[in-house]
């Protein structure tokens, strides 16, 4: 079960500390441990506490981050849920299919596919009560998870929704009992390991940054800013699940392209 501990729930500008303690009751019943709070509006708070019912050791862990990006800097998979229909469509899975992904993560980190499990950190987004996620956090995920709810009235109060998926990672997790006394443990990690791992989402997001400077700079990218065409490239990256040594191929591409460009300017101004 130790795979439980490599999940984080991240929940983003939750309004009601109510709603943050109840999220950690659900977590803990599941045997999720790590809960990370974005810009929270109340918190710590004894509403929180007395909604946690049992469950006071999650909030006291709980890591409190300013923004999105500093939630997930770590994880090798991002997940995010979601109900509503995007302009820009993402990958969408039941909590069912999406816990089998978590699951298959983690078991190739077991079989050495990945090097060491101890790096392969997942989180999983929760919008705002009232709003979800904006686009900008859903670019940050690799798929979007959607509750299959009653089409008439299918909003779930925060905890709910934690729940469902919380108990989908932990049958999810129980079904194919990993052998998680054999992981190698991160200091033993070598440097070919290493390059293997799934990208975290500051690798990922690095070579998106260096993907979109080489776009304008060879003037592909013509309209500023390049919204749409960078969430569709985020899109077929994240279908891609990078792994670090990929990352570093692929931005040495784009360094080779930006040199060969600037020796071109170079070349044509002295003429």
């Amino acid at each position: 079960m130790d795979n439980l501990k490599n999940i984080r729930i991240v929940l983003i500008e939750p309004s009601h500390p109510g709603n943050i303690g109840a999220v950690a009751r659900s977590m803990k019943t599941m045997g999720l441990q790590r809960l990370t709070l974005v810009n929270p509006k109340k918190f710590p708070h004894s509403e929180a506490t007395k909604r946690a019912a049992g469950a006071e050791s999650v909030l006291l862990s709980a890591q409190v981050a300013a923004g999105v990006k500093e939630a997930i800097a770590d994880c090798n998979m991002v997940l995010g849920t979601s109900v509503r229909d995007r302009e820009v469509s993402w990958p969408t899975h039941d909590p069912r299919v999406a816990a089998s992904m978590v699951e298959k993560h983690f078991r190739r980190s077991h079989n050495g596919e990945a090097g060491c499990c101890e790096l392969q950190q997942v989180a999983i987004l929760f919008g705002r009560e009232s709003s979800g996620l904006t686009n900008e956090e859903l670019d940050l995920c690799e798929s979007q998870i959607r509750i299959p709810a009653n089409i008439e009235y299918s909003s779930l109060n925060l905890a709910s929704a934690v729940q469902i998926i919380a108990y989908e990672l932990r049958m999810a997790v129980i079904k194919q009992n990993p052998l998680s006394e054999q992981r190698t443990e991160l200091s033993n990690t070598t440097a070919a390991q290493r390059r293997q791992l799934k990208a975290t989402q500051t690798e990922k997001e690095g070579h998106m940054q260096h993907l979109s400077q080489t776009l304008e700079q060879l003037q592909f990218i013509k309209a500023k800013p390049a919204t749409m065409l960078m969430r569709k490239l985020t899109r077929l990256y994240n279908k891609a699940e990078l792994t670090v040594e990929e990352i570093q191929i692929l931005r040495g591409i784009l360094t080779a392209i930006q040199s060969r460009e600037n020796g071109s300017r170079k070349l044509s101004d002295d003429e």
